[in-house]
């Protein structure tokens, strides 16, 4: 889903992170001649005070969780009867993670490429920047998931240098993205595999692809509903959870836009109003059917 889904946008584990550590210099002791050298600040150093604070993964957009309110069905006002769109959700289950966007690995196995958030942070809370929960997803055709902390693999000149690796079918997959901080959109995910790059396709191409496997729903605007477990992740990597959130990302995508979640377990029988997200609309959950009418 693009923004989330991702739109959004809006997109996001089961952990996979790794750490290196730096390696230390030993006690180099004074230069010939008297002369004892100042200390030079490491590059990493220097580069986490000047990198510039932008969000490379803006094109996913940023989410909003509106609150749901319950509705009491009274004589006169309109309601299920009024359905401006049904949509059963089981069939869409998790589609977003298997866009448009794949390579496949000397085995023959297709992985596809995906771009989503967590509902928190790295460290399990919620204080942080949206960019510290925006993750790669890339899941197989076996029904694998393999989850990419996009601030990990980012990359940007001197400032950022970073890159995870993905074993599949026992290959090795570098993934990397290389920044564009005048247009993030066209920032590009890199893929190389045993055989060289495997992926190249800018974020915009990941969002478009993710957005595309949504439900058209038009209510006072049009959007692209998807609907997924949401992901959490913590020092040991992300995962998925039993939580299942409904997505409703603007379309076509505008960057930096806001997208919604919807707890899907908010949503009961009787019926649920969102009035500061389509105040004209309610939401009917019942037998893994969602139906969204006039109010």
């Amino acid at each position: 889903m693009k923004k989330i889904i991702f739109a959004a946008a809006c997109l996001l584990t089961s952990g996979f992170a790794s750490a290196a550590g730096d390696t230390a210099l030993g006690d180099l002791g004074p230069a010939k001649g008297g002369v004892v050298p100042e200390p030079v600040a490491p590059a990493a150093a220097v580069s986490k005070q000047t990198a510039p604070d932008i969000d490379i993964f803006s094109y996913f957009g940023y989410a909003k969780a509106p609150m749901a309110v319950g509705m009491a069905m009274q004589k006169g006002l309109k309601g299920v009867a009024d359905v401006v769109a049904s949509v059963n959700l089981e069939s869409v289950k998790n589609a977003y993670l298997k866009p448009a966007v794949t390579f496949t690995t000397g085995a023959g196995t297709k992985v596809y490429v995906s771009g989503t958030k967590a509902s928190n942070c790295p460290d399990g809370g919620n204080s942080c920047k949206d960019k510290e929960k925006f993750f790669l997803v890339l899941s197989t055709d076996k029904n694998e998931s393999y989850f990419v902390r996009a601030m990990e693999v980012l990359n940007w000149g001197i400032f950022m240098s970073g890159s995870k690796t993905v074993t599949i079918d026992g290959e090795k997959y570098v993934v990397k993205v290389n920044a564009n901080a005048s247009t993030p959109a066209d920032s590009t995910l890199v893929v190389n595999g045993p055989k060289g790059v495997a992926l190249s396709v800018t974020l915009k191409q990941v969002g478009d692809a993710v957005a595309a496997k949504g439900v058209d729903v038009k209510l006072s605007k049009a959007y692209k509903l998807a609907y997924g477990n949401e992901i959490v992740q913590g020092p040991q990597g992300a995962k998925f959870t039993s939580k299942m959130l409904i997505l409703m990302i603007p379309f076509p995508v505008v960057d930096a836009s806001s997208y919604f979640i919807l707890n899907a377990s908010d949503i009961k029988p009787a019926g649920a109003a969102y009035p500061a997200f389509e105040a004209g609309y309610g939401f009917k959950l019942a037998g893994g059917k969602l139906d969204i009418y006039a109010i």
